[in-house]
Formats: C-alpha cells, sequence, structure tokens
C-alpha cells in the first residue's frame, strides 16, 4: 500500500532521538544520585532499556557534570577492561575545553596520532593499563573536572572471568575498581555500572560480596500504565496504524509485564499484519494474532535462555526445569521447588539464590512464596521452546 507509514520501532540496539522514550522520574532521581557523589549499579530486568537510559543520561548531562559512556562487554581479561577505559578517557577527554592542557600533555605522553568522534588511534601500547587509568584519573581530579564514568555491560566482564576460570582476576579487578571508588582524591569521579545480569549473584559466585557493597542500587522498573499509553502515542504518533483508548488498553493488558521491548515488537507485528492484510483499522483479534506470532518468533526471546545458560553454567539444567515446570503448571511453590533440587547438594545449597535472580532478573514474580512467570510472553516462549512438562 503506498504511503503506508510505519511506527517509529527499534527492537535491535538501544534507540536514541525521536525512537527512545525518556523517562523522566527515572533522570530526576538519577541526578539526585550524582549530586550526592556516590556510585550506583544500575539494578533492572533484562530489557528494560538500560543502555538507551545511560545515554540518554550522557547526553543530556547537567552542566556540572562530565559524561562518559562505554560498552565493555568485548573485555575478556582484567588488562583489556582497563584498555577500554584507558582509550575512552582519552578520547572523550579530548573534547572537553577544560582539559585542553591535559589533552595536549597526553598527546605527547602516548602518541596520539588521529582522535576522532568516536574514534581514536594511539600509537604506544602498555603492558599494564590499570597504571595508565589510575594515572589518567588523579590528572583529571587535579583540573577539578567532576565525571561520571557510565560502564555498559560490565557484569558481562565479570562473568567472562568466572567462565574462563580466571577468578583471581575477577576478585582483582573488582578489588581495584573498589580502592579507586574509594581513593579521597578521586572524589570527583563517579562510577556507573550495568549490565544485563545481576552482579551481586555473579559476585557472590566467586566469593568476594564485599567488593561491591559500597556501590548504591539503582532500580529501573518496568513502564507504570500511564508510561505505556504515552510511549504507544509517542511511537504511533504519525503512523498508519492508530489505537483508539480501548485498543491501547486491551494491548497494555495483553503484555501485562510492560517492557519498552514488548511493547515494541506488539506495534511493529501488528503493522506487519495490518500492511499484509491491506487494512488500516485493526482490533483486538489482530492484535491476539499478532501476539501469537511474536512468540513463535522464537528469536526475539532467545536472549532469556541463553542469558540464563551463561551466569548459571552447570546449574542451567535445574533452573530451565524449574521455569519449565512453572510455564506448565502455572505457578511452584518454594517447597516444591526445593523438593525439585532436593537430590542435588550443590544445588540444594543454594538454590534460593538462583530462584531470586530469576525474580530480579525479570523472569519470575513472586507472592508469599508462590512463584509465576512474570510475563505471558516469556512464559509462552517456554512452553513453546519446552512442551514437555518435566515435572
Amino acid at each position: 500500500m503506498k504511503n503506508w507509514k510505519q511506527p517509529k520501532t527499534k527492537t535491535g540496539d538501544a534507540v536514541t532521538g525521536e525512537y527512545y522514550f525518556r523517562r523522566e522520574k527515572i533522570n530526576d532521581y538519577f541526578w539526585s544520585y550524582m549530586n550526592k557523589g556516590v556510585d550506583v549499579l544500575f539494578v533492572a530486568p533484562r530489557r528494560v532499556g538500560k543502555t538507551s537510559i545511560m545515554k540518554d543520561l550522557v547526553a543530556n548531562a547537567p552542566d556540572n557534570f562530565f559524561c562518559i559512556y562505554e560498552d565493555v562487554e568485548g573485555a575478556l581479561s582484567k588488562n583489556l577492561f582497563y584498555k577500554r577505559i584507558f582509550y575512552m578517557l582519552i578520547q572523550k577527554m579530548s573534547r572537553i575545553k577544560k582539559a585542553k592542557t591535559l589533552f595536549s600533555k597526553w598527546s605527547k605522553k602516548y602518541n596520539i596520532k588521529s582522535v576522532g568522534l568516536n574514534k581514536i588511534e594511539i600509537e604506544k601500547e602498555f603492558e599494564n593499563y590499570y597504571d595508565e587509568v589510575i594515572d589518567l584519573l588523579h590528572e583529571i581530579a587535579k583540573e577539578n573536572i567532576k565525571i561520571i564514568l557510565f560502564i555498559d555491560e560490565f557484569v558481562e566482564v565479570i562473568l567472562n572471568l568466572k567462565n574462563l576460570d580466571e577468578y583471581k582476576e575477577a576478585r582483582s579487578l573488582l578489588h581495584e575498581l573498589r580502592e579507586i571508588r574509594h581513593n579521597d582524591k578521586l572524589n570527583n569521579i563517579i562510577f556507573v555500572f550495568a549490565g544485563s545480569i545481576g552482579l551481586h549473584y555473579i559476585v557472590k559466585e566467586i566469593g568476594r560480596p564485599k567488593l561491591i557493597n559500597d556501590i548504591e542500587p539503582f532500580y529501573i522498573p518496568p513502564l507504570i500504565e500511564n508510561e505505556a499509553f504515552n510511549l504507544i502515542n509517542q511511537l504511533t504518533k504519525d503512523a498508519t496504524i492508530q489505537y483508539n483508548d480501548d485498543l491501547q488498553s486491551y494491548l497494555i493488558d495483553k503484555i501485562k509485564y510492560l517492557l519498552p521491548y514488548f511493547l515494541q515488537l506488539m506495534l511493529q507485528e501488528i503493522d506487519k499484519i495490518a500492511f499484509i492484510k491491506e487494512i488500516t483499522d485493526i482490533n483486538e483479534t489482530i492484535i491476539d494474532i499478532a501476539f501469537d506470532n511474536v512468540i513463535k518468533n522464537t528469536s526475539d526471546f532467545d536472549d532469556w535462555t541463553e542469558r540464563l545458560k551463561s551466569y548459571s553454567g552447570k546449574k542451567y539444567p535445574f533452573v530451565n526445569l524449574i521455569l519449565t515446570c512453572i510455564a506448565h503448571k502455572e505457578k511452584l511453590s518454594i517447597q516444591e521447588i526445593y523438593n525439585l533440587a532436593a537430590d542435588d547438594k550443590n544445588i540444594a545449597d543454594n538454590f534460593k539464590d538462583l530462584i531470586d535472580e530469576l525474580v530480579k532478573d525479570g523472569y519470575l514474580t513472586e507472592d508469599n512464596n508462590i512463584y509465576r512467570f512474570i510475563s505471558p510472553f516469556i512464559k509462552e516462549y517456554w512452553l513453546y521452546k519446552n512442551p514437555i512438562l518435566p515435572c
């Protein structure tokens, strides 16, 4: 159909600009934390939009803060992590007027060949990038520049080291970062960590929970109903398919667990169905068909499985068993879950930690020690991938 206008949906990378829905209360609350000078850890269920929120905070920071964002997921060693931070600091500091003299000094010291908006070329290499990062941070602090380092996917770095059996290196990295955070001479340096899985669970697995007990959790909840209405209106403002109040309410009730990602998947699928059928007025039946189609497109949800396999490791079969049983039976009590874990001492000793992580990570919800899936999408996905009742 000619002149068809799609909704402004993006379900891949982090969204910005007209595709991004700003949650002002979250932003305001975040800056109240920064004004206190505390280091924070974003705590949020998967696909709530942590990266998009971080990038929006960086782009719209108050004048008294200089913000730097870096995704460090690919760092497979402690030294590579610090190398990413080293390059990030120099590249970003090249753009701040207050650091002009400082950057000039670094340019000579490190043989910097070129600096672009998102790229930097440095000729000199170092065996130990931690020492270089410490030097940079101290020099920045002397210039009285207040910096917030947004370190995205940091949890994955610790998980990578754990999965490589580099426990000593993971502990060393956590210890060094804690020392930086507690250095009185570096009070102007604030860390904001984020990741797609729970940091506390991984750090407990490597035996050093006290190394992060100074980091304040900053919780990012799913959308509330009013925010969901506003997001639908924003994404469909100029689209061919429009939603009246009743259809919006039906769509929101269908999704229930209101992650921006789920709303975008539905708007995208509804638009595709309407386009193929050559209709411009949708109804509840179309929304139901879209829901079923989204479930069957398992690539939209496979990340929920892969992340679980990554951080639960050898315990994944038990975690998958629990999720599959809940998907089939609608609910399980804590006693029923323990009974399933009791035959394996390694599982039984910390089964509650695993279940708590499933709640924090946006798989399950708990009420009076009864566990259910929090999202109809994830429940139906688990049923689709695990059609046989194993318990």
